[in-house]
């Protein structure tokens, strides 16, 4: 199983650098985009695999200043990524 890597506001500002910086050090890395709007996240997406085709990404919805929606994305991303 690759890394995973889930990045906070990664559609935009230092998330997005950070997310940029990573699969230019290992694009091998399955980076996760942690965003509000998914279709930001989305149009991100598609722009860090055409740069970097080997490394993986997805993405979760989340917004961090909502508990609730940090207690949901962690669930879901407790389901994704444990193996077992």
């Amino acid at each position: 199983m690759r890394k995973v890597v889930l990045v906070t506001g990664a559609s935009s500002g230092v998330g997005l650098a950070l997310c940029k910086r990573l699969l230019e050090e290992d694009d091998e890395l399955h980076v996760c985009l942690a965003c509000r709007n998914v279709s930001k996240a989305e149009a991100v997406s598609a722009d860090l695999l055409a740069s970097h085709p080997a490394a993986e990404v997805s993405i979760v919805q989340v917004d961090v200043s909502n508990l609730q929606s940090v207690i949901r994305a962690s669930s879901e991303l407790k389901q994704r990524y444990t193996s077992g």
